[in-house]
């Protein structure tokens, strides 16, 4: 080769370019996305058993309140 010359050729004992890939997706398992389910579902059921109406409408006892009934 001449002096100056471009060198185009020799690219035989050349390592090609490392190219970037994305690291391997590792497969994600289903059992932490099943209990995070069953928890939400579990404090919302807590939350819904929270704010339900418990209170027991007022009920009228009648009583039998004649002389018989007291002096028996």
């Amino acid at each position: 080769m001449a002096a100056g010359a471009i060198q185009g050729g020799g690219w035989w004992g050349k390592r090609p370019a490392m190219r970037i890939s994305p690291p391997p997706r590792r497969r994600t398992s289903v059992v932490p996305k099943i209990l995070l389910a069953l928890l939400l579902l579990f404090v919302g059921l807590l939350i819904w058993l929270g704010i339900r109406d418990t209170e027991v409408p007022t009920q009228r006892i009648e009583q039998d309140v004649t002389n018989e009934a007291l002096a028996g």
